[in-house]
């Protein structure tokens, strides 16, 4: 039993990290963000990411939890099946999807952003909101067949290209809040190209079926509620603000937010090595007492890192190299939050480990 607790730790590490690598880039590009734009700014670039987070769950429709669920079988031909319905159905799905965001955005920005002179910014969020639905099927299948490293060296990729190129069309080129989505757009254009090998080896015409569709079609359609609820409860509070006080509020409240991100990145890192592992392990015998150790492992770690990085916060934000602050002074007050933020991700966490109920018989 303890062999395999210590897979599952060294999966939830590898994969922690590489999840980090990605979250991180928010949390590194935040002394550009806190330095170079205004609070009400930096607002609407994160109303602009609430809204990607939401949509992203319309734009999968639940067909990334498919794949977790039915790529797991020992039938290649099934696990070729499986990929390729799938790929297909979201390559088209999201063209759709996002040809009619992009119809709709001068309409809607004004509503999503806060101001309808910023249709453009929506309209590379279409792009990039599609293309980040088929780079991620890739990955999804390295995680399902337990090889983190190749996760890890393309989420490299994703982190070295958005900061890079966020630096350059922001900093250098001067374009402002566009700039943070054209960096985007090049980033997840390389991503896609990058993990298309994956999809090479696996998309067989052949073995796509009517009937492999209703299947995947039948488990993942139900997901969308819980999708949108569970993005609901993690989003609605910036437009709230947005409404209720204004959007230089939104920016110093994200600013924070990003601040307790080491919760998410400790919870992220454990699902994704903790999906695979209940879906092959759960039906042994010992699986009862392996999921109740891990459940203790698990809330002792957050624990200590959530106390850990509430003790240090203030300090750390307020760190200067030379005339160039960690955090911009007028974003320091957002450091209020972070124990609110780490508190809700313990029940996020507490909600991730008991994921076997749904998924196992």
């Amino acid at each position: 039993m303890f062999d395999q607790i210590k897979k599952l730790s060294l999966q939830s590490v590898i994969y922690g990290v590489g999840h980090i690598m990605t979250r991180l880039v928010t949390f590194l590009l935040l002394p550009l963000y806190t330095n170079v734009f205004t609070a009400e700014e930096y607002g609407v670039i994160s109303l602009a990411y609430a809204f990607i987070g939401f949509t992203l769950i319309l734009f999968r429709y639940g067909m990334d939890t498919a794949l977790m669920k039915f790529y797991i079988t020992e039938n290649v031909k099934e696990k070729h099946g499986v990929f390729s319905t799938i790929w297909i159905l979201q390559f088209f799905s999201s063209i759709i999807l996002a040809s009619i965001l992009i119809g709709l955005s001068p309409f809607l920005s004004q509503y999503i952003i806060g101001d309808s002179a910023h249709s453009n910014i929506l309209q590379l969020i279409s792009i990039i909101l599609a293309m980040d639905v088929l780079w991620n099927l890739p990955m999804l299948i390295l995680r399902t067949e337990e090889r983190p490293m190749a996760f890890v060296g393309l989420n490299l990729v994703n982190v070295f290209t958005t900061i890079a190129f966020n630096i350059y069309f922001v900093v250098y080129a001067k374009l402002g809040i566009i700039g943070v989505f054209y960096g985007n757009i090049v980033a997840s254009t390389l991503m896609l190209m990058f993990s298309f090998p994956i999809v090479y080896q696996r998309l067989r015409f052949k073995y796509i079926s009517k009937t492999l569709l209703k299947k995947i079609l039948y488990f993942g359609l139900p997901f969308i509620p819980a999708g949108i609820f569970t993005m609901v409860m993690e989003l609605a509070d910036r437009y709230l603000l947005e409404w209720m006080v204004g959007i230089t509020a939104v920016g110093i409240y994200s600013a924070g937010y990003k601040l307790g991100m080491f919760g998410l990145l400790l919870v992220m890192g454990f699902t994704m090595g903790w999906t695979p592992f209940f879906l092959k392990k759960g039906k042994d015998d010992q699986a009862p007492e392996m999921f109740s150790r891990i459940t203790t492992y698990f809330l002792g770690l957050y624990g200590f890192v959530a106390v850990f990085f509430t003790l240090i916060i203030d300090d750390l934000v307020k760190i200067n190299v030379g005339d160039f602050s960690f955090f911009g002074e007028a974003f320091w007050s957002a450091t209020n939050i972070v124990p609110v933020i780490f508190l809700a991700y313990f029940f996020f966490g507490l909600y991730v480990l008991q994921l076997p109920a749904v998924y196992l018989p």
